[in-house]
């Protein structure tokens, strides 16, 4: 059986292996750059990456809607920019997750609202098809019933 080293020896960090490393490094337009806390409009304002600014409005924020605005004074940005924290109040908050909070549901309304009642040519062909059928299949080619049975009833 081989020996197993206690360590294994790493080599020096050059500044060619730091550049390289920070070339390839996964820039995500969700990561903050800078992020603080508006008294005037009570709200939390994040600057995104890509020089996106959102503002949203601290009574949208489940986790900060207790706090006083002394304790969101202080805005730190976690490392790798995915996350803020309010020491202050011991809250640690993600930002993708917030922006998904706050913004998927108003995509995902609108994108439907857009949408509804359209569908495709092949959809529309094949509802066509299956209503002259009498109605769309069924894997087994026979109808489920819909009685219910309730066991130990009496």
């Amino acid at each position: 059986m081989a020996s197993v080293p206690k360590s294994i020896p790493a080599p020096e960090l050059t500044d060619e292996m730091y550049a390289h490393g920070r070339k390839s490094a996964r820039l995500d337009a969700l990561d903050v750059v800078a992020a603080r806390y508006s008294r005037a409009y009570d709200a939390l304002q994040l600057t995104l990456r890509k020089g996106i600014v959102v503002s949203l409005p601290r009574r949208h924020i489940r986790e900060l809607v207790k706090a006083r605005p002394t304790d969101l004074a202080k805005v730190e940005i976690q490392p790798g920019g995915d996350g803020i924290t309010f020491r202050s109040i011991n809250v640690d908050i993600s930002v993708p997750g917030l922006l998904a909070d706050e913004f998927g549901s108003i995509f995902a309304r609108e994108m439907g609202r857009r949408t509804k009642g359209r569908t495709s040519l092949t959809k529309a062909t094949a509802s066509r098809e299956n209503g002259r059928k009498g109605g769309a299949s069924t894997k087994t080619g026979r109808c489920m019933s819909t009685r219910l049975e309730f066991v130990g009833a009496s």
